[in-house]
């Protein structure tokens, strides 16, 4: 039977509608259920979405929530489950503390050996943030009851104190998926660090938006990334384009590189420039989740019809049929 590892990427309320479009095109085209995939790799948004797919929402339904279209009947009783209320502030209460949240991180990245991994030490320094993040694991926790997915899902954060990337559901560290992904989700500066049995997290795109790497010589025959924070080449340079997206789009070529080194066929879905023309210069609006989950559906489309997907496509019509 063929395996396939679905890596969805961290990118606020944007990234959260580009997989649903990305997951919806997918399956139109493919007949592929995002459901099924083997492995789940979720990253803040991408850990919301990873949960929800898991707890039974179709690729289908994400994109009719973000597109306030009519849910399936299943996908309604899914969603009125979840209760509890999400207020993100646009401007979050200023800090009563301003210092650095963990200013060694800086220090480690300067002086530590390894790749430099500059948005790590960025956290350090900055201040801790000051909207508390509950209702995102309460609303997880709604929506997927069960401890934790009985199916292979690792939700990927960083351990505050240490700078390192920890993943829920891997490694021997006890969390429901709930709390798992707020951690995940804790988006520094933004957010208050997540704690979980004494341990402080934040977001795991600090460590990389995608943590693609993680899947890297598991024996695959597949692995599909939907990628919110990086774009196709002709969009990722700098100077030219932000730096930020530069740096991520870097990460994700290099993690790219050895799943494919490894033997295992990678499909990446990124914003193309007509995705990116639909977005704000924030993440977390969530005026425009509509058109981002449009224009994601389109390129993905146009994506899967081009001559160098035909061997990825044809492993995800195999898997579902």
């Amino acid at each position: 039977m063929t395996t396939i590892g679905l890596v969805l990427s961290a990118g606020g309320t944007s990234g959260a509608a580009h997989h649903a479009g990305v997951l919806a095109a997918l399956e139109e085209a493919t007949g592929w259920d995002a459901r099924s995939a083997d492995l789940l790799v979720g990253t803040s948004a991408g850990a919301s979405t990873a949960a929800t797919l898991r707890a039974g929402l179709s690729a289908i339904d994400h994109a009719a929530y973000y597109n306030k279209t009519p849910l399936s009947a299943q996908g309604q009783a899914i969603s009125d489950r979840v209760t509890t209320r999400l207020d993100l502030p646009e401007n979050p209460p200023p800090p009563t503390n301003r210092r650095p949240a963990n200013p060694t991180l800086l220090v480690r990245g300067i002086f530590g050996r390894g790749r430099p991994r500059p948005i790590v030490s960025l956290t350090g320094v900055l201040h801790e943030g000051t909207v508390e993040g509950s209702a995102l694991a309460a609303r997880v926790s709604e929506s997927h009851p069960e401890p934790w997915p009985d199916a292979a899902t690792w939700i990927c954060a960083v351990n505050l104190k240490s700078g390192q990337r920890v993943v829920f559901g891997r490694d021997d560290i006890s969390a429901d998926l709930g709390p798992a992904v707020q951690a995940s989700s804790a988006i520094p500066g933004y957010f208050e660090p997540a704690v979980i049995n004494g341990q402080r997290y934040v977001d795991g795109g600090v460590h990389s938006t995608t943590n693609a790497s993680l899947v890297a010589g598991l024996g695959f025959d597949l692995v599909v990334i939907s990628s919110s924070m990086t774009a196709v080449a002709q969009q990722s340079s700098w100077p030219g384009g932000p730096l930020g997206r530069a740096w991520h789009s870097r990460t994700l070529r290099r993690e790219v590189e050895a799943i494919r080194a490894s033997g295992t066929p990678v499909l990446v879905f990124q914003p193309t420039a007509d995705d990116l023309a639909v977005r704000e210069a924030s993440n977390l609006a969530t005026h425009n989740a509509a058109a981002v989950c449009s224009a994601a559906r389109i390129s993905t489309l146009a994506h899967l019809a081009h001559p160098r997907s035909a061997t990825g496509r044809t492993l995800l019509e195999n898997h579902s049929s």
